[in-house]
């Protein structure tokens, strides 16, 4: 007399990889960091030009015309 086993162990599924969390899209953010770099150095380059330019004019209507006499 045979009978059948009460319990049947299932088989495991087969391995997989997990699947692969989606991306962040970076694009945006990476463009508005590059814009605000470019638009900085252009600010800076400007002011550095308009001081080169009328420095004397900016330093003498402040009144700070005597530290040109104290610089060698």
């Amino acid at each position: 007399m045979t009978q059948t086993p009460f319990y049947e162990p299932e088989t495991p599924p087969p391995y997989s990889t997990p699947p692969a969390p989606p991306k962040k899209n970076n694009t945006l953010l990476i463009i508005i960091i590059v814009a605000a770099v470019l638009l900085l150095c252009c600010c800076c380059a400007a002011a550095a030009w308009l001081l080169w330019t009328y420095g004397d004019q900016i330093l003498y209507e402040l009144g700070l015309s005597s530290l040109l006499t104290l610089m060698p």
